[in-house]
């Protein structure tokens, strides 16, 4: 009997590390997609004033959200930071009526 309440205990503290990391995850993405959308709107208006386009605008974002993010001791890889910087414009143009 003892056996199966340390086995339970065991089995408690894992899933309990494992919802926990869970929510730390979440948290995370939600800060990282909040300071990326953030940065994304200050490349558009400044692209707008510098005359910048397309991967000009991308690349400008790309560099300010790892300085801002490296700041805040997120690490995250150029592919996911991409990924998300697109979502986010893709979302905004949607919010604008452009195609």
């Amino acid at each position: 009997m003892e056996i199966i309440v340390y086995v339970l205990v065991g089995v408690a503290f894992f899933l309990g590390n494992f919802l926990l990391h869970s929510k730390k995850m979440e948290s995370k993405i939600k800060i990282v997609r909040k300071i990326v959308t953030h940065v994304v709107e200050y490349v558009e208006q400044i692209g707008n004033l510098k005359n910048l386009h397309g991967e000009q605008k991308k690349k400008l974002a790309m560099n300010l959200a790892k300085k801002v993010l490296s700041e805040m001791h997120i690490k995250i890889s150029d592919n996911l930071l991409d990924t998300i910087i697109e979502s986010i414009v893709f979302y905004l143009n949607l919010q604008k009526g452009v195609k």
